[in-house]
């Protein structure tokens, strides 16, 4: 296949790496020194000495062929390449992000046909412009809303589900995940972990969100998800707390706290009365 993939960060990069080493086309479009860098290369390269060939490009011509297109840019940065993706020849055009607002105005955009939304669940960071990554690690499933694309992420050694709900499930996630962005926004540079009385603060925030995210008629997915917010009050804070001291939630500090910022802002707009902790928490 011929694919574009939106975005050359740490999620990016992984799904190019994975295809591109599965025998697929694969071109990038990045920005600044991580364009130059692919260029340079003319793969992505990872810390332990592997490559992978990727072409890199600045933009996207629109008559370029293209079987598929991935955008992982964060959703604040959608605005901005959005008619970009929807002029492609793309005949799938995948996104992938955080996103609270639902997923309807983007199959708007590109057309139904077309149109497909997926979470990657996986670590990864980018040193030196260089890759790291995990896939298969405990619990790491990639989840899309279409049965073929789960079978192409599967054949590039991407575990994968198929879920019909993709609305349930974003909105889940991101209840879930903000609070764990506050964590690590909060610990960002300083000298010591989360307290118990700001672990209980986001605790109470998480269920901010699962109350909110079913007051619009949706189930919590998946079912760890749903587990949380059956956990007594001490439990969910112990683990809250106890989560926050991992190396991937500290990290989220570095990325700063624009998306976590949006993230709120999409939540207090579907309903401000059912957001008000989650409003005082905004970074």
């Amino acid at each position: 296949m011929k694919i574009i993939v939106f975005g050359a960060g740490r999620i990016g990069s992984t799904l190019a790496f994975c295809l591109s080493r599965a025998g697929h086309e694969v071109s990038v479009i990045a920005r600044g020194a991580r364009l130059d860098a692919l260029v340079h290369k003319a793969a992505i390269v990872t810390l332990d000495g592997r490559s992978a060939p990727v072409t890199a490009l600045a933009s996207l011509a629109p008559s370029e062929p293209c079987d598929l297109a991935i955008v992982t840019v964060p959703e604040h940065q959608v605005a901005s390449i959005l008619a970009e993706v929807s002029s492609s020849q793309a005949k799938t055009i995948l996104f992938m992000f955080n996103t609270f607002r639902g997923t309807a105005r983007y199959a708007s955009a590109v057309g139904t046909e077309r149109f497909a939304f997926g979470f990657p669940n996986m670590t990864a960071t980018l040193v030196d412009q260089q890759l790291s990554f995990r896939v298969d690690g405990p619990g790491m499933l990639t989840t899309l809303s279409r049965p073929d694309l789960v079978t192409l992420f599967k054949d590039a050694g991407l575990p994968s589900e198929h879920e019909d709900d993709m609305d349930a499930f974003l909105r889940s996630h991101v209840a879930l995940v903000v609070p764990l962005f506050l964590a690590g926004l909060l610990m960002w540079k300083r000298s010591y972990d989360l307290t118990w009385n700001e672990a209980r603060q986001l605790s109470a925030a998480l269920v901010e969100g699962f109350d909110l995210v079913k007051s619009l008629g949706h189930p919590l997915k998946p079912r760890n998800i749903a587990w949380v917010a059956r956990m007594p009050v001490w439990v969910r804070t112990l683990v809250l707390w106890a989560f926050s001291r991992s190396a991937p939630v500290k990290a989220v500090g570095e990325f700063g706290p624009a998306e976590t910022r949006y993230l709120i802002d999409e939540m207090v707009a579907v309903d401000p009365s059912r957001t008000q902790l989650l409003r005082a928490l905004r970074p």
